[in-house]
């Protein structure tokens, strides 16, 4: 194994991670922002911000493939363990900031928002014309018991989900990152090394 190479594959993944937990941190905080507050334009902002959030990997998958030496070769693993890593240090900033969100920030408003959701007339209405009313009171059980969590549970369970959709993720991302050698002329390598 190339040691510069998983040491630049590293390198890559705490920076992009960095990024990537930023984005997923201002997606999160625009969508609480939006549910809790009303306000129509946070939800927009935060619906345009989570197909950032999709489309963000594969940019960064592509940018760290740019970054490497002409002649370096990334397999497969490699840029499996480029894009695990930089959805885990993601994860890790991102939960961090929801834990504060939770702990500190929301005070209820998240539970409150669904609760007063789900008790408007307008939602009974709709769930009794679709013939759903036992799906209605199966979720409101559900909010009680998740009332009764504390912020570390929520940012744990948060986390959790985190880690394994970055997983599905990392697939397609990681194939975006995989570069294969070509083999070079030598006439060609030769001008490269020299800056011809």
């Amino acid at each position: 194994m190339d040691l510069d190479l998983f040491k630049t594959t590293r390198d890559f993944a705490i920076e992009y991670g960095t990024v990537l937990g930023v984005i997923w941190l201002a997606t999160f905080f625009t969508l609480m922002s939006g549910m809790t507050g009303g306000n129509i334009l946070m939800m927009m902002l935060s619906m345009g911000l989570m197909g950032i959030t999709l489309l963000m990997p594969l940019y960064l998958a592509w940018r760290y493939k740019q970054h490497l030496k002409s002649g370096d070769r990334v397999s497969m693993g490699m840029a499996w363990a480029f894009a695990i890593l930089m959805f885990f240090y993601a994860s890790v900033m991102t939960g961090a900031g929801e834990f504060v969100y939770f702990q500190y920030m929301d005070q209820g408003k998240f539970l409150d928002f669904f609760m007063n959701f789900l008790a408007s007339p307008e939602t009974e209405a709709q769930y009794k014309m679709i013939g759903a009313t036992e799906f209605l009171e199966q979720s409101r059980m559900q909010l009680q018991e998740l009332a009764n969590l504390t912020p570390l549970d929520i940012t744990l369970n948060l986390f959790v989900n985190n880690i394994f959709l970055s997983l599905l993720y990392s697939i397609p991302v990681a194939a975006v990152a995989h570069r294969k050698c070509h083999l070079v002329n030598p006439e060609k390598l030769y001008k490269i090394q020299n800056n011809q």
